[in-house]
């Protein structure tokens, strides 16, 4: 019916599968991405990000309708239809119901809270990110930088020779640079406790995916499968480990406020309920910020040096 009333508005989109909706079809695009296969309709080879984007827009327009399970959810690539959406006061942009899976994954922070809850959240972070105290955390983050490069001399220093090539993964050297900045800047820790964090975090993302591409039945993720016994474990050991972080902090008896994690702190022992946050929330808030501010940072730095490497005519722009 829905598909019907859209169809008439000039919208269409991939069938729907009774229970899955669309999600077979994102998973097998997904493979086929990973494997750099031939998309047949375009003959350009699969996007590793969201391949079935760029498959379905191809073949249904920029606006089209397409199924997560059960759930209809339109996409658009018109950024004036899209501005019009996020402007709206008529509620047309809502968040989603999230996968129990993903809630555990991110946490139930700032960036899954609504209505009284995200207020009261965003007013007590918002000054963590005020332009001064970006500009005083920017020493910490030449810092980071700096150790990190020095690591690389040394990599290569008993090879050195005028012709010497030294290779390595960037993508995996940017994941520990945004995680040794973040754990410094944002909660004050070393970069082997942030670092840990971090390692323990993609093992809990890939379980939570593998989780999250499987049809969803109400009460499921309460059920001790094994990979619901995964997730359950390694959520605890994240919990754990920011836990450590927190009671350290707490021992000083200074909790500061020149950092994400003071700040916070600080909140916990407000007496206004409008201005304080329960440790449990602390908990929440920090790991939605590891991976929030992690991933996006590392995977910008990573596109960026592939760019300069394809287009090497930019780096001399860039040092001019």
């Amino acid at each position: 019916m829905l598909s019907r009333r859209f169809k008439k508005q000039g919208i269409s989109g991939p069938k729907y599968s009774l229970f899955y909706g669309n999600i077979r079809e994102i998973r097998k695009m997904k493979i086929e991405a990973n494997l750099s296969v031939l998309d047949p309709n375009t003959n350009d080879i699969f996007p590793r990000v969201f391949p079935h984007f760029k498959h379905w827009m191809h073949q249904y327009g920029e606006t089209l309708l397409y199924w997560n399970g059960t759930e209809p959810t339109i996409c658009t690539s018109d950024p004036e239809l899209a501005k019009q959406i996020l402007s709206s006061k008529l509620g047309f942009s809502v968040r989603s119901k999230r996968r129990p899976e993903l809630l555990i994954f991110f946490g139930k922070g700032l960036s899954f809270s609504e209505g009284a809850d995200w207020v009261r959240h965003r007013r007590i972070l918002n000054p963590a990110f005020s332009t001064d105290r970006l500009k005083v955390i920017t020493k910490s983050m030449v810092d980071c930088t700096l150790r990190i490069f020095e690591e690389w001399r040394k990599q290569n220093k008993y090879e050195e020779t005028e012709q010497t090539v030294m290779k390595m993964e960037m993508k995996k050297e940017f994941y520990r640079l945004t995680a040794d900045i973040i754990a410094t800047t944002a909660f004050g820790s070393s970069y082997a406790e942030g670092y840990e964090i971090f390692r323990a975090h993609v093992e809990l993302r890939n379980c939570c995916v593998t989780s999250a591409t499987k049809v969803f039945i109400p009460g499921k993720q309460y059920l001790p499968t094994p990979l619901n016994l995964r997730i359950w474990k390694l959520d605890r050991k994240v919990k754990n480990m920011i836990r450590r972080i927190i009671e350290t902090r707490l021992k000083s008896k200074n909790y500061g406020d020149d950092d994400l994690l003071g700040i916070m702190l600080n909140a916990s022992t407000s007496e206004d309920p409008e201005k304080k946050l329960s440790i449990d929330e602390i908990i929440e808030e920090c790991k939605n910020f590891f991976i929030s501010g992690h991933g996006t940072t590392s995977i910008l730095l990573t596109w960026t040096t592939m760019l300069l490497s394809l287009h090497q005519e930019w780096q001399e722009k860039l040092r001019e």
